[in-house]
């Protein structure tokens, strides 16, 4: 059974770390002459408005998109990712024009921290700044990482994609401290699907054809079997520093868990 993840990405930044959440925030403005004359109305949206509009219509979007769509999509947010943190490794940048294009305060000051946390990331040594998208759903920092319409800056998504990988990075240790030697690793793959089935239409098109009836099939036949549950004796941090290294995309996290919980399903 053919399990392997193939990705679609370039390569990924530094590990990344995080801290506040992204606010919003609207105004609108009116004004209307009598009927009898016609009426005439100014609607003014804020920047952040269109921000959280774009955040809650995103998988909305992606359902209509085709596979091949989704699949540049996910391919185009990746570089564009890697490709920043190599500029802002290099150098090479003007922070002015790494800023939204807006008078809104509030994109302003998100805008700057998440220019601020990154910068901090490529200086040695790192500078460990707080990330303003910490504690934001998952989902929701996966539609600013893989942003296409330009709303929301280079360093906002990669500010978006450090909380992202944070979060994936735990719940993937949590599935690891779970996995047994010969004994019934169930649970890890029950995870796994969890997971699988909660990822946006974007970052499920990185996955192989039939990758998910093949979690099932591995854990249809874990409930099938018996064995004793013995738990692997080596530490999480010991398996994370082995692992999961440094910029590690969430597909290489979730296969180095896969592959160790079938290995180890199957020993004997």
């Amino acid at each position: 059974m053919d399990i392997s993840i193939k990705t679609y990405q370039a390569g990924t930044p530094a590990k990344i770390s995080a801290q506040e959440i992204v606010r919003s925030e609207t105004s609108a403005d009116s004004s209307s002459d009598n009927l009898s004359s016609g009426t005439a109305e100014t609607v003014s949206i804020s920047s952040s408005a269109r921000a959280l509009y774009i955040l809650s219509s995103s998988s909305e979007r992606q359902v209509s998109m085709s596979e091949s769509e989704l699949k540049g999509m996910y391919a185009k947010g990746q570089k564009d990712i890697y490709n920043f943190g190599q500029r802002i490794a290099g150098g090479n940048y003007n922070k002015e024009d790494m800023l939204p294009k807006t008078d809104d305060p509030d994109r302003l000051a998100l805008g700057q921290k998440s220019l601020d946390y990154s910068i901090g990331l490529s200086q040695v040594p790192p500078k460990n700044l707080p990330n303003p998208f910490e504690g934001m759903a998952r989902n929701g920092l996966s539609a600013i990482v893989y942003d296409d319409t330009g709303t929301y800056t280079d360093a906002e998504r990669y500010a978006a994609y450090g909380e992202l990988s944070k979060q994936d990075e735990a719940y993937f240790s949590k599935l690891y401290a779970k996995i047994t030697n010969g004994g019934d690793n169930s649970e890890v793959f029950k995870g796994i699907m969890d997971y699988f089935d909660d990822l946006p239409a974007v970052e499920r098109s990185a996955y192989p054809d039939g990758f998910r009836n093949s979690i099932e099939s591995l854990y249809q036949e874990q409930i099938e079997q018996s064995g004793s549950l013995v738990l692997i004796n080596k530490s999480t941090e010991e398996y994370l520093e082995k692992s999961f290294s440094k910029g590690q995309s969430s597909e290489k996290m979730l296969q180095a868990v896969l592959e160790k919980a079938v290995d180890l399903s199957t020993a004997q």
